[in-house]
């Protein structure tokens, strides 16, 4: 037996959850610190240069042609045919397949995107307004760029590898260590006096180092899986790009709706305020990552019990995944709006917040983003790639609508752009497509899932309001922070114990707690407090027709 087989599912998902949480915050602080120190120490015009370029670079490794997740699949496929057996001769001989056809596969992925981007990333700096010296750096710095991530795409392969083994958790925490020690490391750089070609060169030194410490940890932990023979096979290839090829349009499709804004602001409005709108976008994307990150190991384990006899027990994971996920991402929606421009002046200075307008279109749209991405998520995990044609829509909607209300509207246009197209598209068709693949009907994610959640952030809103902007409310923007930091943290408290804690579980916090008082009527109706929020487990549907319960969950 593995040792990713030697804790139950949940507990499994529940260590990988926490390690992807731990990962994410781990970066986004680090990113945090890197923001105003760029803001300090950069010249305005090589700022904007290297969010432009870092942000483009970004770009690169969403054109992996969706190989890295069909593989994680296709490694977490036979895992689950597997489940507590050690290696026999079969599996590793098709670990080795799956390994030496990606392995090819991504060389020739990694040389062709990498080049590709390289190219068109050159003729369109060369099209900016830099002067001369600038230009020069921004030229070596995007060479670097995209040298470093062709290694990070080639780094693909053992990501999914180890993910679909079971080893998520390691994988968030070996990310999350380098990146902090990149952008630490970048920090020194800014510090130093650094410029725009130093910044690149930190980042892919990150991405070799982390290539060969994911090796190492694969040989270590499936000794005999990493030894398995490499074998080319060309039938997998095809096997493995068909899906492949779905997600990569699909991937064009999210590129086109949530990363063309800052073309269309260096295009139609003034480069320079580029840094203070992706600043905002960041700080709100930030608590969408989080929040997604409930369901990245989930949607593992769904895929490894998707074709075995415990496939009912995907319907409690989804659940339980998207209550969580959805309730983080409503408490970070509520302190964008009422908490965000004190954020902004405590994070990077006054006059740096791009405006209510537009943080509020932010919050929108990544409140939208999160639920069709963790949906999205569950039902891509079994195999299930009928997007791409919604997301190549709406990114196309999101193009279009920038060409008209960018000139018109200014920046509100541009961030109103995406969320117009969202809602016109991925953002109804997503869910109910995903419900219905998973086996939830609306009406159960509607009780289980939507209205808890909605009370949470209406809850959450009326407190961060009543600290924020109340008649007892701080005046300074530190102020303002630390209250809805309480505000939001008590909400948070309210949610975890009503959302993730069912009531065996508050009933043994509360047990815990007798030594102090707290026990007979009030803790009874503590523990029953959330009631329905706790019967997830879902009936197949035979058992359904059998205990005349139509689809409501059972506890």
């Amino acid at each position: 037996m593995t040792g990713a087989e030697r804790l139950s599912t949940p507990r499994r998902i529940t260590a990988a959850v926490l390690a992807i949480w731990f990962s994410r915050i781990v970066a986004i602080g680090c990113g945090l610190v890197l923001m105003p120190i760029l803001f300090g120490r950069l010249a305005e015009p090589e700022l904007g240069v290297w969010l432009l370029l870092n942000q483009s670079a970004l770009l690169i490794l969403m054109l992996d042609f969706g190989l890295t997740s069909t593989l994680t699949r296709r490694f977490a496929f036979l895992q689950g045919r597997a489940r507590g057996e050690e290696p026999d001769d079969d599996r590793v001989r098709d670990f080795g397949r799956l390994a030496g056809t990606g392995r090819r596969l991504f060389r020739f992925m990694g040389a062709g995107v990498g080049g590709s981007a390289w190219l068109a990333g050159l003729a369109f700096v060369g099209g900016l307004s830099l002067e001369h010296e600038l230009l020069a750096q921004a030229r070596i710095a995007w060479t670097i760029l995209c040298a470093g991530q062709a290694v990070a795409l080639s780094n693909g392969l053992w990501t999914a590898a180890i993910a679909g083994l079971g080893y998520v958790g390691p994988v968030a925490l070996i990310s999350a260590g380098f990146t902090s020690l990149t952008i630490m490391a970048q920090c020194g750089v800014a510090l130093g006096g650094g410029g725009v070609v130093s910044l690149a060169a930190v980042a892919g030194g990150g991405n070799l180092a982390v290539r060969f410490v994911i090796v190492a940890y694969l040989r270590r932990r499936e000794a005999a899986l990493s030894g398995a023979p490499r074998v080319w096979d060309a039938g997998e290839a095809a096997g493995l790009m068909k899906p492949a090829f779905k997600y990569f349009l699909t991937e064009i499709g999210a590129v086109m709706l949530l990363r063309t804004d800052q073309y269309f602001i260096a295009a139609y409005l003034d480069p320079r305020s580029i840094p203070n709108y992706v600043a905002a976008y960041t700080l709100a994307f930030n608590a969408a990552l989080i929040s997604i990150a409930v369901g990245e190991p989930g949607a593992v384990y769904v895929t490894q019990l998707w074709r075995s006899a415990a496939q009912n027990g995907v319907r409690g994971i989804v659940l339980r995944s998207m209550r969580v996920g959805m309730g983080l991402m409503a408490l970070g929606v509520a302190l964008l709006l009422f908490a965000g421009p004190a954020i902004m002046t405590v994070w990077i200075g006054e006059d740096r917040f791009v405006g209510s307008a537009v943080m509020a279109i932010f919050s929108a749209m990544l409140l939208v983003h999160t639920q069709q991405s963790l949906l999205f998520g569950f039902s891509r995990a079994t195999e299930n790639e009928v997007y791409a044609l919604w997301y190549l829509l709406a990114g196309a909607l999101n193009v279009g609508l920038s060409f008209v209300l960018t000139p018109a509207l200014g920046l509100v246009g541009v961030a109103l752009s995406t969320v117009l197209a969202q809602v016109a598209s991925t953002g109804w068709h997503i869910p109910l497509s995903a419900l219905r693949r998973l086996g939830i009907s609306p009406r159960d994610y509607a009780r289980f899932v939507a209205a808890p959640v909605a009370a949470l952030f209406v809850g959450a809103c009326s407190a961060i309001w009543l600290v924020t902007d109340g008649p007892a409310a701080p005046t300074s923007a530190f102020g303002k922070v630390a209250a809805a930091a309480v505000a939001g943290g008590a909400m948070g408290a309210v949610g975890f114990w009503g959302l993730v804690l069912d009531a065996p579980l508050r009933r043994r916090v509360l047990d815990s707690l007798r030594p102090v008082g707290l026990h007979g009527a009030p803790a009874a109706r503590a523990i029953d407090w959330g009631l329905p929020l706790r019967r997830l487990r879902v009936l197949e549907p035979s058992r359904r027709r059998e205990s005349g319960r139509g689809d409501r969950p059972e506890s």
